[in-house]
Parts: C-alpha cells; sequence; structure tokens
C-alpha cells in the first residue's frame, strides 16, 4: 500500500529553488516540506520542539457495477492517515536524529460495508493486483506501518532509517501517483505493482545524496509480517532488497527513477519442507512539469516470476489544472496495463524444477483507467470524485467493473 501522502517529488520542489542545498533531495523525500500551490498540506516545522506532522482524514463513498461475487456494490468508509515526525537529536549541521510514526486505519460506516463473507470486502474482490483504494486494508481495520529512528550524517548528504519501516514512504515516489487520498486512488497507480514495497516489517534504508541531481537508495525488509502483527515474528522469513537511483533533470522539472529488486519468499511444501522462491525485476518511472499547468508521468517495470502481484506493468497519466483562476484544483487521467499469469499461476519450482499446478483459467492482462477531479474547496478541505474502468480484474475471466466514487478529504 502507499501511505506517503505528505511526501514530495524532488523534481517539484527544486524546481521552485534556483539555488538547492546540500541535502535538498533526501528532505524532500523524508520530511513533511510544504508544497507551493497545494495548500491541502499547510504542514510546517517546529523550529525549537522539531515537530513536523500531517494528517488526512477522508470519506469515501464507491458505488460498483458488476461487483464480484460475494461482495456489495456499495460500501462507505472513513479512512485516516497520519504520520510525524520527531527529532530527539538536534545537530544543524548534519541534520540530527529523529523518530518516524506512521498511523493508518479504514473503518466500515454502514453494516453492509461491514459484513465479512469470508473476509472479502468489496476491495479483495478485485485482487491484490489493482484495488480500488490500497488504503482501505477492511471493515475495521487499525495498524502502525511504520515505526522507525532516522539519522542523517555527511552534511546531510546521507541518511538511514531503521526499524519497523514502510518501503513506500520513499521508493518509487511518484509526485502525483502515490497519493490515495489526493489523487488517483486504484492501487496500480499509487505504487508499483512490482515493486515488494512491504510495510510493518523489521527494515533498513540507507540515502546518499550526490551532487545536486542524483541520489541513491537501498533497503532491506522482511516480507512475512502481515499488517497489525509482531514485525519481530512473522509466518515466514523471506526477505526484500530493493534500490532506487534518481536523476533530477531539466533545471528541476522533471525526475527519473529506477528501482531494482530481489526478494526471497519461503513457501510450504506438502512434504513439509520450506521452498525458497526468488524473484527480481526491475521498475523504472519519469515525471515531468513542463509547465505549471500540466505534471505528466509513466511507469514501467518487469518481473522475472510472478509470485504475489503482476508479472509486467506500464502505466501513463497526467494532471492538468484546467482552470487558471483556480490553480489548487486539477484534472487527472491515468492508465494501465498488468501482465500476470493468472491469480494462481506460479510457473516452475526454483529448486527441484518441477512445475506447479495446472493454471486456473483467466485472462493475463487487466487494463484499469481512472479520471478523477480534485476540488479545493478550503485551505484544509477537498473533494474528488473519481470514475475507475476494471478491465479482466486481478486477471480473471469475469465482468468487467465501473467505479464511480467520491472522497471528501481534510488535511491538516
Amino acid at each position: 500500500m502507499a501511505l506517503a501522502g505528505l511526501l514530495t517529488a524532488p523534481a517539484l520542489t527544486l524546481a521552485d529553488d534556483s539555488k538547492p542545498q546540500a541535502g535538498d533531495i533526501l528532505q524532500d523525500i523524508n520530511m513533511f516540506t510544504p508544497e507551493d500551490g497545494d495548500p491541502a498540506y499547510k504542514v510546517s516545522a517546529n523550529d525549537r520542539y522539531g515537530t513536523q506532522w500531517g494528517v488526512d482524514m477522508a470519506y469515501g463513498f464507491w458505488g460498483t457495477h458488476h461487483a464480484t461475487a460475494d461482495t456489495d456494490g456499495n460500501n462507505n468508509f472513513a479512512l485516516l492517515h497520519a504520520q510525524l515526525n520527531q527529532r530527539l537529536i538536534r545537530d544543524d549541521a548534519d541534520g540530527g536524529t529523529w523518530l518516524r510514526v506512521e498511523v493508518s486505519g479504514s473503518w466500515a460506516l454502514d453494516p453492509r460495508s461491514a459484513r465479512s463473507n469470508g473476509g472479502a470486502t468489496f476491495v479483495e474482490g478485485f485482487g491484490s493486483s489493482t484495488s480500488p483504494h490500497p488504503d482501505i486494508m477492511g471493515p475495521h481495520d487499525f495498524f502502525l506501518p511504520e515505526v522507525a529512528l532516522m539519522h542523517y550524517f555527511a552534511g546531510k548528504r546521507a541518511c538511514v532509517i531503521a526499524g519497523m519501516v514502510n518501503l513506500t514512504n520513499y521508493f518509487d515516489a511518484v509526485g502525483i501517483a502515490n497519493d490515495s487520498f489526493s489523487g488517483f486512488a486504484n492501487s496500480g497507480f499509487v505504487n508499483s505493482t512490482i515493486l515488494p514495497l512491504y510495510d510493518s516489517n523489521v527494515g533498513a534504508v540507507l540515502q546518499v545524496e550526490f551532487g545536486r541531481k542524483n541520489y541513491v537508495m537501498l533497503a532491506t525488509s522482511r516480507s512475512g509480517v502481515a499488517m497489525g502483527y509482531d514485525p519481530l515474528n512473522g509466518d515466514s522469513d523471506g526477505y526484500c532488497i530493493v534500490g532506487e537511483y534518481g536523476h533530477i533533470f531539466n533545471e528541476g522539472k522533471g525526475v527519473l527513477r529506477i528501482d531494482p529488486f530481489f526478494t526471497i519468499t519461503d513457501e510450504d511444501a506438502e512434504d513439509g519442507t520450506t521452498k525458497h522462491r526468488r524473484n527480481a525485476g526491475i521498475v523504472g518511472s519519469v515525471e515531468y512539469s513542463p509547465n505549471d499547468r500540466l505534471t505528466v508521468y509513466t511507469r514501467a517495470g518487469v518481473a522475472a516470476k510472478q509470485y504475489l502481484s503482476a508479472a509486467a506493468e506500464l502505466s501513463v497519466g497526467a494532471n492538468v489544472h484546467l482552470i487558471s483562476s483556480r490553480p489548487d484544483d486539477f484534472f487527472g487521467v491515468s492508465y494501465g496495463v498488468f501482465k500476470g499469469q493468472t491469480p494462481y499461476e506460479q510457473g516452475p519450482d526454483d529448486e527441484e524444477g518441477e512445475a506447479d499446478a495446472e493454471p486456473e483459467h483467466g485472462h493475463h492482462r487487466e487494463t484499469v483507467l481512472e479520471l478523477m477531479y480534485s476540488v479545493q474547496l478550503t485551505d484544509f478541505f477537498k473533494v474528488v470524485p473519481h470514475f475507475q474502468y476494471i478491465h479482466n480484474p486481478a486477471y480473471r475471466a469475469c465482468r468487467d467493473a465501473h467505479i464511480w466514487g467520491v472522497q471528501g478529504v481534510f488535511s491538516f
């Protein structure tokens, strides 16, 4: 899930600063910096106590035409996402040491949305590849995606984050496709469907900034702990390694990201042994703002095998400020194609070379179109209606889904 609503894209921030300073890139990724032109995030740091925080609260309604069997077509949910950066040790030269805490939750607001039917909410009815909203975890769920220490050093040009980490806060942070509260809601656009960006698991992230235009990140994280459970224990000992190289170009108007990854996923075999399934791949993205009224992005990726998500993806999208007299309103459109092997097909076994069970009948490509419009009513409240069309939901051979929805988002 992508829970990085307060993060800014390095390219978009640096475009407003003609004289970038050392550490600006990492500050934009990790800290809560106010965004010019976005009054929804009026977040200011308390210089005396070193406190930065931000909260997104939302009401969402989704009406689904051709809903999956055993799920409800109309749903009402309340959502919460909050983040805190609390400085523990002040160091003006190197950046200091901080505590990061993140909270997320979703609550059903009516009995129809709250019914479980074996645990299948309307979101789970579409599978893990492109759910209509990634921040709805269930009818009544509340958990901590991240509780970690963050320490800057080397003149703010390097940073290490360790503890229970949320990798979506740092990697693949495409500015216009990384916030399901104020932008695209479909999970296929919020973050890559291929990258193993785990939260609520023990891990660490190392970040290094080179000059004014380049940075690299490397992270490792466990992958066997489900949300809300003890991060020191889990169902398996699987882990992931994720990297990112970022390059800012055209005087800060664009940013290129390249994200390679490697995973090992443990799986219990019928004979009682544990199989280690390996996967690797790469994802790349580009976002560019030619002017103040338009930002475009594209994301593409491929994985060697499909275990938990897609095997290949390609998405494109844009945000357009249509009315010059309302610079905070914008129209968004995004389209994506996600390729899989069908929901349960795994391919040949890594170690023994034996093929898995025959795949279920289904389609190998899922396509998603989303249209949304963000209307900023006050500095702290916006209304975001959206439409989603999902062809071959979760690669199943079933009817296409049409989803009409609206979110009322209160941010402070």
